[in-house]
């Protein structure tokens, strides 16, 4: 993954928070996140891809333990499409949580935490997402019972 040499507490390089800092208000980013769980949640393409930047790029992490694509997924349409797909063969339960002092999405099933979300949002769109599946990264998530936020 391009960017710069730091990692963030999930281990992927290039921190979500440094683009929400350059892009949006916390209040912009908590809101289009919330649009995308929403969407995500209506599993709707179109919903989807409309909270989507025109050159969102979402990266996915299984840290060779979980199947995940490689490449990058890129546009509004693959990406929502890829998301619509995951969730339809896997169905899970999307929470805003914060994740690495952003608001981003946990995915639960069957009451553990199989997925974090780090995103990225400009112009009250979603301009990076990134998708770390791998358990090993996910342990930390899964060390006390997940709830969904209060509040």
């Amino acid at each position: 993954m391009d960017g710069p040499d730091s990692r963030d507490e999930l281990g992927q390089e290039g921190a979500p928070g440094e683009a929400v800092k350059r892009g949006a208000t916390s209040a912009q980013h908590r809101s289009t996140v919330h649009e995308l769980r929403i969407a995500a949640e209506e599993g709707d393409p179109t919903s989807l891809a409309a909270v989507l930047d025109r050159r969102v790029v979402m990266l996915i992490d299984g840290g060779g333990v979980v199947p995940a694509d490689p490449r990058p997924f890129r546009g509004p349409t693959e990406v929502a499409r890829k998301i619509c797909d995951v969730l339809e063969n896997d169905p899970a339960v999307i929470t805003e949580r914060e994740v690495n002092g952003q608001r981003g999405l946990v995915l639960l099933r069957r009451g553990r935490v199989t997925a974090v979300v780090g995103i990225s949002v400009r112009k009250r769109k979603v301009t990076e997402l990134w998708v770390v599946l791998n358990p090993n990264k996910l342990r930390r998530w899964n060390i006390a019972p997940a709830h969904p936020p209060t509040g």
